[in-house]
């Protein structure tokens, strides 16, 4: 019984382990009076430094990605809620051949309904998001 439950949780940990080791990772840079700064996506941490505000580096959770096709995305639980900066999940999705989008979420209900209408494009403020184009390094 006990080896069992050891099984379950190594088991657990290395599909954990694959994941964060396929996740999307690099450098993402921002220009303009909002979005100046860069996205950094690593193996462990994420970290967003923008003209108004700094996020991280903290560790996350890839909890959405899909890096097949023209317009790979993935989505980015941020961990550690003291690094939050007003952030709990962070979007990456490709758009066109050299640009990028970084969505920043306040909640994780906000990354949830954010296709839902009466959430895009609310004026509430805690439905709002960050956006920005970026280029990957």
């Amino acid at each position: 019984m006990q080896v069992g439950r050891l099984l379950i949780a190594v088991s657990l940990l290395a599909a954990q382990s694959a994941m964060a080791a396929d996740a999307l990772t690099g450098t993402f840079r921002g220009d303009g009076r909002a979005c100046y700064g860069a996205l950094f996506v690593r193996p462990k941490t994420i970290e967003w430094n923008a003209s108004f505000f700094k996020c991280g580096p903290t560790r996350y959770k890839v909890i959405e990605q899909d890096l097949s096709g023209e317009h790979p995305h993935a989505a980015f639980k941020i961990e550690d809620h003291r690094k939050r900066c007003g952030l709990a999940v962070i979007e990456v999705s490709r758009y066109s051949e050299f640009s990028w989008s970084v969505k920043g979420y306040p909640t994780m209900e906000a990354y949830q309904k954010r296709e839902e209408p009466g959430w895009k494009d609310s004026a509430d403020p805690a439905r709002q998001i960050a956006l920005c184009g970026m280029r990957k390094e």
